[in-house]
């Protein structure tokens, strides 16, 4: 393909690239190599192209020439104009640092000018200023002589003068001369103001040794006039020093005279008294503690000073003296003659219109302080119930300091109406012998004579539910939400007061009497007879112990309510506190608020405190209740019905008992939780047959069952005998649920882990003598040899939930297959426990064999007697 192009098209494809940087169009050129023979030519081409450019340059520069001549010859004069230019510039400049220089004396000159004028100015200013200076000195020589001529209030003019003028003067006052006249200056009105001092105490003499103040119109030193004690006084006044001379003896006339009159010293004494001519003074000691006594005093006191002391000195006095003085008498006397209870009402009556005319006695005068005293007696109901809250609040604070005092036993009766078909009353006419021995006519003198009486009525009623007795609202306290444990346990702190002991006492004798064949009443076809009483009156009693505080603050609400009625009712109906009649009665909540604040602070001192406060809550609750309706006055007469309108203590009555209520369950839970960390000692009873466990175990069966008797012999001489056994009862049940969680959930025991585990349950069993009824004999039940030899049936089952199911739990642990499946299918055993609990003990006891898997087959398939 390279044998088509020729040498000229690789020149002109060369030489066209170089001059425009065209690409040739031909393909043939465009693909074909550049051969060695076309460089010759190439190169000649490009030569030739160069020669061509260079004519072309010379035939235009030629051509242009004349233009560049002209071009020159214009630059040539654009050279001389710029030197020119140069030249202008440097005039210019050359003149402006001329003017400068001129400018610059121009400036000094004026300076030179000013300086002089100051100059002149100063010594203008210093001559004056040495006038002033002059005077002003010659003023200080007239002050001089005007203090030692006793010519005050002219010095004090002149010394108004004079600080003016140094207040004029434009130089300062660290100058020397300034500080020469402003120490003469300080040193004359010192002295002016002790001459001032020496006037004034010439006219008013305090001595403080003897409490006696002298007042004079004329100076006994030098015979001056009442003319010139004004004078002092206005003097005194343009140094701005006659108020605080005022007020200096406004505080000696209060120390000296006012105070000890007012003030009661610690022997029942005041001050007394004496006004001799232009003389007062506080000398000896009276008894007289009288309000009349003590406003005529004020009374002369305020009329000694109106006789011996000028108008210009009476007018601005009052408005020092007299808010002290109310003050003073409003907080140290009328507030102590207030009286704390309704005794010493007349004579306060009294030592009020006292007051009350000292107030008008004020205002005739024109001197402050009747506003004050009207004030005072229009709070007098608040102050009086304030102070009467004091003393109530303070009565508390004192009981509860002495601690619990005496302990007392107490009863509580209750009369209760039950059914024919209530427990008491069923069973072979088993209630009927049980209150034989009850005498209709102690149950009615007990009924009179005691606590309300309260009736319930029930048809389906549970044989361990004590709270037909009228203690259901006791459960609100209780947590719905707990385990079986914690609930068995509420209940039992719910109803711990368990007035119904000596009911289901009776029940539980009933089954023993079934049992033993004797003689029975006749029955008509096999029932009781239609014709016996369809209810009956059952009185029940029971006593407890409770400290003496609730009785003592009985004491003090009765005595606020008692004087709240006689506010209303009687001669104080008009008093100056009638109207504090409805608010007195606030005060018995208030007490029982501190009560129940700083209460247990004082039963903690006591091992049983805490069941001692919940006895306490419960009595003081009960008789609160009482208190509107049975109450009577110190005049013998019920309280009337408005004053029990306004008592309404149901909300404290109730915070009371919820009060007493938590510390018992409180006491309870700290038990609980002692015995159940003694109980987990045992660890489940896991390797209760190997040593070291076995020792464990032990110990921690023993800890338990002493700590529920030690607290058996704590608890019995503070709570009743039915509220002792619901809390042991309650305690004994944390012990029988853990035993029995701990056994249940054993999966494998061994025969002589099971003996051990039964022996523990019979040691814990043995605690059934904590629960055996009173042995008491009703007044009216002649002794039998068959009631002298029955044995008391302990009540262990009433007041220990899930009891039976622990003697169950130990008789299967000491039972064979057969036993436990006749127990399951012919006894009660179902009624304790479920098929899963059952078969669950099966398997643990019992090594698996074909007579295992057909009694829990068996035991699955048949339902326990339920």
């Amino acid at each position: 393909m390279s044998s088509r192009v020729t040498p000229q098209q690789y020149g002109q494809a060369v030489l066209e690239n170089v001059q425009g940087g065209a690409y040739p169009e031909s393909e043939d050129v465009i693909s074909a190599e550049l051969p060695p023979s076309a460089l010759p030519e190439v190169s000649k081409l490009i030569e030739q192209a160069r020669e061509d450019v260079k004519a072309t340059i010379r035939r235009n520069s030629r051509e242009s020439a004349p233009d560049v001549d002209g071009w020159i010859s214009q630059a040539k004069l654009l050279r001389v104009d710029i030197q020119r230019s140069q030249e202008i510039a440097r005039e210019i400049v050359e003149q402006a640092r001329q003017g400068e220089h001129l400018e610059e004396q121009v400036n000094d000159a004026a300076s030179k000018v000013d300086l002089l004028n100051g100059e002149v100015a100063f010594n203008k200013s210093l001559g004056a200023t040495l006038e002033r200076l002059q005077a002003i000195q010659r003023t200080l020589v007239l002050i001089q002589r005007a203090a030692f001529d006793n010519r005050l209030l002219e010095a004090v003019d002149l010394l108004s003068q004079v600080d003016g003028d140094l207040e004029s003067i434009s130089i300062s006052r660290s100058t020397t001369v300034a500080g020469v006249l402003g120490a003469k200056f300080a040193d004359l009105r010192s002295h002016v103001i002790e001459r001032l001092s020496e006037c004034w105490n010439s006219y008013v003499k305090v001595d403080t040794p003897t409490s006696s103040i002298k007042i004079t119109w004329v100076s006994e030193s030098d015979n001056s006039s009442t003319y010139e004690m004004t004078s002092l006084i206005k003097a005194m006044s343009k140094l701005q020093l006659f108020d605080d001379v005022l007020i200096r003896f406004c505080k000696d006339f209060e120390s000296l005279i006012l105070f000890p009159r007012l003030q009661v010293r610690a022997d029942g004494t005041v001050g007394t008294l004496k006004i001799d001519g232009q003389i007062i003074s506080m000398s000896g000691q009276s008894s007289d503690l009288s309000a009349q006594a003590l406003f005529s005093d004020l009374d002369s006191t305020i009329t000694f000073l109106r006789s011996n002391l000028p108008p210009a000195v009476v007018r601005p006095l009052p408005s020092l003296l007299m808010p002290h003085l109310i003050s003073r008498l409003i907080s140290i006397w009328l507030a102590s003659a207030v009286p704390e209870y309704l005794d010493g009402m007349e004579d306060f009556e009294d030592t009020l219109s006292l007051v009350e005319q000292f107030g008008a006695t004020l205002d005739t005068y024109g001197w402050p302080g009747r506003e004050e005293l009207v004030e005072w007696a229009r709070s007098i109901p608040n102050f009086w119930i304030r102070k009467r809250q004091e003393t109530s609040l303070n009565n508390v604070r004192i009981l509860l300091s002495k601690g619990l005092g005496t302990i007392e036993t107490v009863e509580r009766v209750e009369t209760q109406v039950l059914s024919r078909n209530d427990e008491v009353f069923a069973g072979n006419g088993g209630g009927e012998d049980w209150n034989a021995g009850w005498s209709d006519e102690e149950s009615t003198s007990l009924t009179n004579t005691t606590h309300p009486r309260i009736a319930h009525k029930g048809d389906d009623e549970d044989e361990e539910d004590v709270s037909a007795w009228g203690l259901d609202h006791e459960k609100e306290d209780v947590d719905a939400d707990k385990d079986q444990e914690q609930s068995g346990v509420a209940d039992d702190e719910a109803e711990a007061w368990g007035w119904g002991d000596e009911k289901e006492d009776e029940e539980s004798k009933k089954p023993s009497k079934a049992t033993n064949p004797g003689p029975k009443k006749p029955k008509s076809n096999g029932t009781p007879d239609a014709r016996q009483q369809s209810e009956r009156e059952v009185t029940l009693k029971e006593t407890y112990n409770i400290t003496s505080l609730p009785q003592e603050l009985l004491e003090v609400i009765a005595q606020i309510i008692s004087d709240s009625e006689r506010l209303e009712n009687s001669d104080h109906a008009n008093s100056s506190i009638a109207a504090a009649a409805p608010n007195l009665l606030s005060l018995p909540g208030l007490i029982l608020a501190m009560y129940r604040a700083s209460g247990p602070s004082t039963y903690s001192h006591h091992p049983s405190g805490p069941m001692f406060l919940y006895n306490d809550c419960l009595w003081l609750a009960e008789r609160l209740q009482q208190l509107p309706s049975h109450q009577t006055t110190s005049l013998g007469k019920l309280i009337q019905s408005r004053t029990a309108y306004n008592l309404n203590l149901d909300s404290h009555i109730q915070a009371l008992e919820t009060f007493g209520k938590r510390a018992y369950a409180k006491e309870l839970e700290t038990q609980r939780t002692i015995i159940t960390d003694l109980l987990d000692g045992a660890q489940g009873f896991r390797n209760c047959t190997e040593y070291p466990y076995n020792q464990d175990c032990d110990v921690a069966v023993a800890s338990t069952i002493d700590r529920l008797r030690d607290l058996n012999k704590q608890w019995k001489g503070v709570l009743s005998h039915s509220a002792l056994l619901q809390s042991l009862g309650s305690l004994l049940s944390t012990v029988t649920n853990k035993t029995i969680i701990d056994i249940e959930e054993m999966s494998d025991i061994s025969e002589p882990e099971s003996q051990q585990l039964t022996a523990y349950c019979n040691r814990i069993a043995a605690l059934e003598d904590l629960f055996l009824p009173i042995k008491e004999q009703a007044p009216n039940i002649r002794p039998t040899a068959e009631n002298d030899e029955q044995e008391p049936v302990p009540l262990t089952a009433l007041y220990t939930p899930h009891w039976l199911k622990f003697r169950y739990l130990a008789n299967i642990l000491e039972s064979s297959l057969v036993d436990i499946k006749y127990l399951w299918t012919e006894g009660e055993l179902g009624l304790e426990f479920d098929t899963a609990e059952v078969t669950d003990l099966i398997v643990a006891l019992f090594a698996d064999s074909a007579h295992r898997r057909n009694a829990i087959a068996e035991i699955r398939r048949r339902r326990g007697v339920r």
